[in-house]
């Protein structure tokens, strides 16, 4: 599933336009890398989303197959503690 998709589908940006906005905008990143809107993702890959509060990493459980509700996509979600130094 490609990550602009991805972000929309799991209800962390409210449009997909949003979210390949912020992945333009260098505000994503998968692996530790930035990356394109259409790089695909896949189950247990790790996505840190840059914003105005800091940043959040979140670790991909499973991909949605279809429009959920926004609890059933959280819970396709696992918030990652950061590491420490």
């Amino acid at each position: 599933m490609r990550l602009d998709v991805l972000l929309h589908e799991l209800r962390l940006f409210k449009s997909r336009s949003q979210a390949a906005a912020a992945i333009d905008e260098g505000r994503i990143m998968v692996a530790g890398r930035f990356a394109k809107a259409s790089r695909a993702i896949a189950a247990g890959e790790r996505i840190t989303i840059v914003g105005p509060r800091g940043a959040r990493t979140l670790e991909v459980l499973d991909l949605p197959r279809r429009s959920m509700s926004k609890a059933a996509a959280q819970a396709l979600v696992r918030e990652v503690e950061p590491r420490e130094s």
